[in-house]
This record gives structure tokens, C-alpha cells and sequence, in this order.
């Protein structure tokens, strides 16, 4: 592999998953407030998979670029945790309340893996950087979880107008890192926004694939980013 004097990297599903944990306990207490209960596991499991939902339903709609940071996608998301749980009440309240919790970052939390390779790679002098579809608030959100201080620039969707798999906003994080195309690589968990968006820039990709869903995937591949260091 070629050596990149820059690595650029997708935030969520990549840097940041949501904390299912604390989630489902929004939801369970939502859900007590009107009188009803639901099972812990069980609620991880349903809102686990409503996640996994995330980059199909993301590919339909340009959602840092709708209006109120796409209040409007979000608010369905979040009511579809609802229904699954078989709430059919009027939830709009709680819906709103999780809502506005999840735009403050509460329900957000590092991969495992994040802070050693931000560190290896941080140790080694490689300049980092960040491009993600994400609302204004992306640099709060990371200095919320520590890790902002690793990188030295920040691309995002809300702020510049434009989405992955859009080309023109990878010519930005070209733009930002200040170095040839050929140094820079690109780092993040979906195929059709990050590697294939990256790659119609002109950008090398690396797919991150945690969960092994893309085992027949034929480029650069890692299940965990220290692997980054190896490569």
C-alpha cells in the first residue's frame, strides 16, 4: 500500500457509534412514563437493528442538508423505535426530547479501538483530518468525547453545503489537508458515501467493517482501525 502522509476519516459508524445502552433507557423511560414497560434486551435489540438501517436510509435523503438538521428525518427515525416497540401512542414529546438529546451528542460514544490508533498514529506524525456528513455541531461533539484535538482540519456536510458521496466535498478535504491527492486516504464504514465517494475523487479508501458484513469486499478493508498501523 502507498504511504499517506494524511488519513481523513469519517465520524459516525466509523469514530463514533451510538450508545445503544443509554438509548434504550430513553426509550424504557418514555416508555413508563405512559404507563407501559419494556424489556431492556429486548429494547437494545430493536433499536440495534433500526441502526443498522442507517446508511440505507441515509442514502435516500440528504439529511445534514435538510431543514433544522434534518428535524424531520430524525423525528421518523426515533418514532420508528416506537412503533417497534409496539407503542402506538402519541410519543412526539418523547420523540423530540431523544431528538434534541441525540443533536447535543449525549448518545454518542468512541469505538474501542478509536483513542490507540489515534495515538499510534499520532505518535508517528501523520496529520489527520476529518470529513463527515454530520450537522454544525460535529467539532462540539468531538471535543465532547476527547478526540478533537487530534485533528488538524474539519470538513462537514452541514457547514459546506454538500454530502458524501458528493466528489466537491472531498475536493474540499484536498483542499484542506494541502497536500496531492496521492497522499491522502480516506477512512470510513460505508461503501456506497465513503470508498466509492472517495474514490470518485480521485482519493484512495479504506472501508472500515467491524460488524464483517462486506467479506467479499475487493479493496482495502480493516474489521478494527488499528489495523490502520499494519497497513
Amino acid at each position: 500500500m502507498n504511504h499517506y502522509s494524511v488519513i481523513v476519516f469519517d465520524v459516525g459508524g466509523t469514530l463514533l457509534h451510538r450508545d445503544l445502552d443509554l438509548l434504550a433507557r430513553a426509550y424504557i423511560d418514555a416508555v413508563a412514563a405512559r404507563g407501559s414497560a419494556r424489556d431492556f434486551a429486548q429494547t437494545c435489540a430493536i433499536l440495534g437493528a433500526l441502526e443498522s438501517e442507517m446508511p440505507a436510509r441515509q442514502r435516500q435523503r440528504l439529511v445534514s442538508l435538510e431543514q433544522d438538521n434534518g428535524k424531520a428525518f430524525w423525528e421518523d427515525f426515533y418514532a420508528e423505535g416506537f412503533r417497534r416497540l409496539g407503542v402506538n401512542a402519541d410519543v412526539s414529546v418523547a420523540v423530540n426530547a431523544i431528538r434534541e438529546r441525540f443533536q447535543r451528542g449525549e448518545f454518542e460514544t468512541l469505538f474501542d479501538d478509536v483513542i490507540p490508533m489515534l495515538d499510534a498514529l499520532g505518535a508517528r506524525g501523520t496529520r489527520l483530518g476529518i470529513l463527515s456528513n454530520f450537522s454544525p455541531n460535529c467539532e462540539d461533539v468531538l471535543r465532547q468525547v476527547g478526540i478533537h484535538h487530534y485533528f488538524s482540519f474539519f470538513v462537514v456536510s452541514a457547514i459546506a453545503g454538500v454530502e458524501k458521496p458528493e466528489p466537491r466535498i472531498f475536493d474540499l478535504a484536498v483542499r484542506a489537508a494541502d497536500r496531492p491527492r496521492a497522499e491522502i486516504v480516506y477512512v470510513g464504514d460505508s461503501i456506497f458515501h465513503d470508498v466509492e465517494g472517495a474514490q470518485r475523487a480521485g482519493i484512495a479508501a479504506i472501508l472500515v467493517d467491524r460488524q464483517n458484513r462486506h467479506r467479499d469486499f475487493p479493496g482495502a478493508r480493516v474489521r478494527d482501525l488499528r489495523e490502520l498501523l499494519a497497513l
